[in-house]
C-alpha cells in the first residue's frame, strides 16, 4: 500500500508502519515543498525509529528527556545519498544544530550520541522538524555543488550539451500570500536607500527612480511569521537571496535588532 503524502507547503511528509521488515520500524520520509503532483517526489531524509527498543540499524529513535520528561525524536546522522562526501561523519561534523548524549541499553558502556530533531511534546515541534529537514537539504545541496566544481572542463561541457534543451514541467502545490504593500513601504522608507543587512546603497534604481530594495520577512510567512513592520526589512537583491539560501542565525539576529530598534524609535 502506498503511503499518504501530506504537506504544509514548507515540507512534505509520508509515513508507514513496517511491521514485517527485519527491523520493524516507523518509516517516516520527509522532503522539501513544493510538492510535485505529476511525478515522484525526492526524499530529503528518512527518520525511521524502531517500533520497539533501540536498534542501530535504523537512523531514527525516540528518547525521553530527563529534565522535561518529554519524548524527543533523535537521528544518528546517517542521511544517505550514495555519494562521496555525503555520509554520517560528514553530516555530523557539518551540522550546527543540537547534538545530545543518550542512554542505549544495547551498548556495553550505555552511552551514545545523536542529533536532536524535535521535541514531540513541544509547541515548536513542527518548526524544529522543518529546520532539521532543511538542514539536510542544504547539506546535500552543498555536496552536489562540490561535485560540479570537481568536474573537468571536458566532462562539464559534455554533460551540459547532453541535457535536454527544453526542461520538463511539473505541476506543484504552492501557497501564495497576499502581502500588505504598506508594510513593505514602511521597511523601505526606514532603510533610506541602504540594505538593512550589508549596509550598502541599493545597487540600482527602479522605474520610478527610487532605490531598488526588496522587502523580506525575517521569520518567513511560510514558517508562521507575520506581515508586520517589526518582522519586515528592506534588503538588496544579493542579501535577500542570501537570506533565502543560507538564512544564518547571526544575520537573523541582526535584522531582528534592526527592525525592533526602528520600531521603538
Amino acid at each position: 500500500m502506498c503511503p499518504k503524502v501530506v504537506t504544509n507547503n514548507r515540507i512534505w511528509f509520508a509515513d508507514q508502519i513496517l511491521k514485517d521488515k527485519s527491523v520493524p520500524r516507523y518509516w517516516n520520509a520527509f522532503g522539501v515543498s513544493p510538492l510535485v503532483l505529476r511525478y515522484s517526489n525526492h526524499i530529503t531524509v528518512e527518520v525511521n525509529p524502531a517500533i520497539r527498543g533501540v536498534n542501530r540499524r535504523v537512523a531514527g529513535l525516540f528518547a525521553v528527556d530527563d529534565e522535561t520528561d518529554h519524548t524527543v525524536l533523535l537521528h544518528r546522522g546517517r542521511i544517505g545519498g550514495g555519494k562521496k562526501g555525503i555520509g554520517k561523519k560528514e553530516f555530523v561534523d557539518w551540522y550546527a544544530g543540537t547534538q545530545v548524549e543518550f542512554f542505549d541499553p544495547s551498548r556495553d558502556d550505555g552511552e551514545e550520541s545523536a542529533i536532536f530533531v524535535a521535541d514531540l511534546d513541544s509547541e515548536d515541534f513542527l518548526i524544529e522538524l522543518e529546520e532539521f529537514v532543511d538542514a539536510v537539504r542544504r547539506f546535500k545541496a552543498s555536496g552536489k555543488a562540490a561535485d560540479l566544481t570537481r568536474l573537468s572542463e571536458t566532462d562539464l561541457r559534455r554533460k551540459a550539451t547532453a541535457a535536454r534543451a527544453k526542461p520538463k514541467s511539473s505541476a506543484v502545490v504552492r501557497v501564495v500570500y497576499a502581502r500588505n504593500p504598506h508594510v513593505a513601504e514602511v521597511a523601505k522608507r526606514r532603510a533610506d536607500g541602504k540594505c538593512e543587512l550589508c549596509g550598502k546603497p541599493a545597487p540600482f534604481t527602479n522605474a520610478q527612480c527610487q532605490p531598488y530594495l526588496e522587502s523580506h520577512h525575517i521569520v518567513w510567512l511560510a514558517h508562521g511569521g507575520h506581515d508586520v513592520p517589526e518582522n519586515t526589512v528592506a534588503l538588496c537583491p544579493n542579501c535577500h537571496r542570501k537570506m533565502h539560501v543560507v538564512n544564518e542565525s547571526k544575520d537573523i539576529r541582526k535584522l531582528k535588532r534592526r527592525a525592533g530598534r526602528a520600531l521603538r524609535d
